[in-house]
């Protein structure tokens, strides 16, 4: 009488043939020659076969014709060293199905001996959606790397679309982004005859991607040839399957990704679906984070020209300007070729002055808001330099930008250019000279030329006369005096 505590179990050799059945994976064991001697229930699904047509066949009729060779020298040292292991550690595996069809496999091997004997028993398992994983991450980074060498997104977005298509088995996938016109565009398209989809105007309320866009939930279409709501083109190109996966980083649509495959093909399944959900995330992503490090690259950039420009107003020129001003004033103890050595080297310095500020005009970004009053008077400056014959030279001392409010500076870019105005037309000067201080409160403003010193005429008396008004409406001083040997020198000042 059998114990009714006890549990029946069956034999060992018929428990090991119920796992060996049941096995999700296809096990293939071979003899040393590569011959098969047994296989799972499994090859059926993955190869094709049935376990019994594999038996006594040579192991590369699952194996594709261009890897038969490898694999024979492999073989044969597997069995002269056997051991648990996973096959060809770090290479890319692949199967050969019945039909022909090659696909990515994985395989761990086993060392079995029975009687003498020895075998191998290789489990193997479909590699084809590990391998898709890697290939999505492989792609994201190369659109990635693109974006960050500084691609432009009209550059970036065929590569999306082709790696698109050939992760997901598709034959067509195009890409719909914002015209920038309030309407959306297929703006990159690959696949045989997608040229047609180029360009193609679609609306941004009521088109599918537009939809799509809206909700942020992709949409499975069971046939694209002839669905409603689909470009007109797509018709032409034969499609069955669709699916429509929106560009969406953070809360920012930025498109949608649409896939398209041959009439008669498989739909998308969910596992599917959800790579090209992560993809199309994933690439949305990388655009975003490459646009804000091109602003941040931009505002740097932008912040060390500003840095430069104004190193360049506050340090070079007036290092440049005061040796200007030492060389003139050792001009008068000097006679003959020294002389003309020294106004020789002055006018180089004039010369390179206006090369720096000329180059710092041009640096390109620089924001309106940094083009202040320095760089407003050497405007003026240049806009005199035909009627003069030359350009005039300024000096800064002070806080000019910060301290400087706009109503002054107003009143002093009008001042400036009434005193260029009255040279031109009546001084004949050869140099003109434009100090302008801030201190103790205080904006002054020197402008002194080597003219014939002070006109008669009316209207420079008139100009003369506007320019003392200008100081007394801002509770200033303003006066006008012969400077020696030759020439004017105007000195307005008022406070801040």
């Amino acid at each position: 009488m059998s114990d009714p505590g006890a549990t029946d179990t069956p034999e060992p050799g018929r428990l090991l043939g119920a796992i060996f059945s049941a096995s999700p994976d296809a096990v293939i064991v071979i003899d040393s020659s590569g011959t098969i001697v047994l296989s799972s229930p499994a090859v059926t699904t993955l190869f094709g076969y049935f376990p019994e047509e594999l038996v006594g066949e040579p192991v590369e009729v699952l194996i594709p014709a261009a890897r038969h060779q490898a694999h024979t020298a492999h073989l044969q040292h597997y069995f002269g060293s056997p051991r648990s292991r996973q096959m060809g550690d770090g290479l890319e595996l692949s199967g050969r199905h019945r039909d022909g069809q090659e696909f990515a496999v994985e395989v761990s091997l086993a060392p079995v001996e029975v009687r003498g004997l020895r075998f191998a028993a290789a489990f193997v398992r479909d590699g084809r959606e590990r391998r898709r994983a890697i290939d999505r991450v492989n792609a994201v980074n190369e659109v990635t790397q693109r974006i960050l060498a500084g691609d432009d997104l009209s550059e970036i977005l065929p590569l999306v679309a082709n790696r698109a298509r050939r992760l997901s088995n598709s034959r067509a996938v195009w890409v719909v982004t914002p015209d920038g016109n309030g309407a959306l565009t297929i703006s990159s398209a690959d696949g045989p005859g997608t040229e047609v989809l180029l360009g193609t105007t679609l609306s941004a309320e009521t088109s599918r991607s537009a939809q799509v866009m809206q909700s942020g939930e992709s949409a499975v279409i069971d046939d694209l040839s002839n669905a409603e709501n689909v470009p007109s083109a797509v018709t032409t190109l034969d499609l069955g399957p669709g699916l429509y996966v929106p560009l969406i980083a953070d809360t920012r649509r930025l498109g949608t990704l649409v896939l398209g495959r041959a009439n008669g093909e498989a739909q998308f399944q969910p596992i599917e679906i959800a790579f090209a959900e992560v993809f199309a995330t994933s690439i949305a992503a990388a655009i975003e984070n490459g646009e804000v490090r091109a602003e941040l690259e931009r505002l740097e950039t932008a912040s060390d020209r500003e840095r430069i420009a104004f190193d360049l107003h506050d340090t070079v020129i007036q290092q440049l300007f005061a040796i200007g001003m030492s060389l003139q004033a050792a001009r008068a103890t000097v006679a003959g070729r020294g002389v003309e050595r020294i106004d020789a080297a002055v006018n180089g310095l004039d010369d390179v002055i206006r090369e720096i500020r000329n180059t710092i005009f041009r640096l390109p970004g620089r924001s309106e808001s940094a083009r202040g009053l320095r760089d407003e008077m050497f405007r003026i400056g240049d806009k005199f330099a035909d009627d003069l014959g030359f350009t005039p030279r300024f000096a800064f001392h002070g806080p000019v930008e910060a301290s400087v409010p706009e109503v002054v500076s107003e009143q002093l870019l009008q001042v400036l250019t009434e005193g260029l105005s009255n040279t031109a037309r009546h001084a004949n000067a050869s140099q003109v000279e434009a100090v302008i201080t801030v201190e103790d409160g205080w904006l002054r403003l020197s402008l002194s030329d080597d003219g014939i010193g002070i006109s008669n005429a009316p209207s420079a008396g008139q100009g003369l006369r506007n320019l003392s008004t200008r100081a007394a409406n801002l509770g200033g001083s303003c006066s006008v005096a012969a400077r020696e040997p030759t020439g004017t020198i105007i000195e307005w000042a008022v406070p801040l």
